[in-house]
């Protein structure tokens, strides 16, 4: 059996930052080999920091960041944002921010598995899990490699939530113009967050099932506007009876108060052929007029996701291609790439709230 000594418990405790007796145990159960006890905590902490793993990891940070000819942008989660906001927390973001630009992972899986001193990513991050009681998880990251003749340029927001990177092409990837127009388009891609960059990149199921939802708004819509006018009767008789209550009266019929309103009131009548008009309008409004009001809400959506396609929001009289144009007109070639935006949490689906009652007994069971 090895000695223990303090300084190796120190050493340790310094690598894992687990508690001291954890560490003279593990380093006892090691015989001193400091590795194999590394190994023992990492694996006594994933085995505490299990039941995290079923956690949503939607809080957390994104970054972005260009060097040389490589630009990367990856998103970072945990369940917090008070752990977000810690230095440990920021230190792995930025480690993993530099690992990928030095190593141009193709995606998470390479990337945790990048090796430091010994340890992968993906055991260091497990390692935050343990400590923080905390489910920490790489969510994605993505790597672009100019070319000659392109230009990278990142926008990070300054919560850290939004993260954008973007690739022009052009004959001068030095002008001032060109840069200019890089900065103003990865503040566009954060702002409006388009999803594509040219409408033939859009896949037709995509457009179809937005063509399916806006249609079924518009029967909703539709139907809501044929029940109008008997709603409205309704509304009416209710209010007869409200009134009657508060005079302290009774009305024997008040569908048919309502209905004597609303023909010889002058604003109930008004109100009520108001109703039917719009309701008759409908029903005589030929199919080929409906399906042109559902082809301009997929344009209209077109011009929101796709990039070219939107209103500046630097100059609010040009689209993002009529800028374009002007800028390639300045210096020819010169046109968005790609782009990729990442959001801190966008697309996770975080589940029901639990009551402080449920998150006290939940912690009570697993203590015991």
């Amino acid at each position: 059996m090895a000695d223990i000594t303090a300084s190796m418990v120190k050493e340790l405790r310094e690598r894992t930052q687990a508690g001291m007796a954890d560490c003279k145990n593990a380093l006892k159960e090691a015989d001193g080999d400091m590795a194999k006890a590394v190994e023992i905590l990492q694996k006594k902490g994933i085995l505490k920091g299990m039941s995290k793993q079923g956690k949503i990891a939607a809080e957390g940070a994104v970054s972005a960041a260009v060097s040389g000819n490589v630009g990367v942008a990856l998103e970072f989660n945990c369940q917090t944002d008070f752990v977000a906001r810690g230095d440990e927390f920021k230190g792995m973001l930025r480690e993993l921010t530099n690992a990928a630009l030095a190593h141009k992972p193709a995606d998470v899986a390479t990337l945790e598995a990048v090796s430091v001193e010994g340890r992968t990513f993906a055991e260091r991050i497990n390692d935050l899990t343990a400590r923080s009681g905390e489910k920490h998880a790489l969510r994605r990251v993505a790597v672009y490699e100019a070319g000659e003749g392109s230009l990278l340029h990142t926008y990070v927001h300054s919560n850290h939530r939004i993260a954008v990177l973007v690739e022009l092409v052009s004959s001068n990837v030095g002008h001032e113009a060109v840069k200019e127009f890089a900065e103003d388009v990865a503040l566009q891609i954060a702002s409006m967050s388009p999803k594509y960059l040219l409408k033939s990149e859009v896949p037709t199921e995509t457009v179809d099932k937005q063509r399916e939802i806006f249609s079924a708004q518009m029967d909703q819509e539709d139907a809501a506007i044929l029940a109008e006018p008997d709603a409205y009767l309704e509304r009416v008789r209710l209010k007869v009876i409200e009134d009657a209550r508060e005079a302290g009266t009774e009305v024997a019929d008040p569908a048919a108060e309502a209905q004597r309103l609303v023909t010889e009131d002058a604003k109930f009548k008004a109100s009520l052929e108001g109703f039917v008009r719009a309701a008759d309008k409908l029903k005589a409004r030929p199919a080929a007029v409906r399906a042109k009001i559902l082809e301009g809400k997929v344009s209209k959506w077109l011009t929101e996701v796709v990039l070219v396609d939107q209103t500046s929001v630097k100059e609010s009289d040009k689209t993002i291609a009529k800028i374009q144009s002007e800028v390639a007109a300045r210096v020819p070639g010169t046109a968005v790439k790609r782009f990729v935006r990442f959001e801190v949490g966008e697309g996770i689906e975080k589940g029901p709230a639990k009551d402080f009652a449920t998150e006290v007994a939940e912690m009570a069971a697993q203590a015991g």
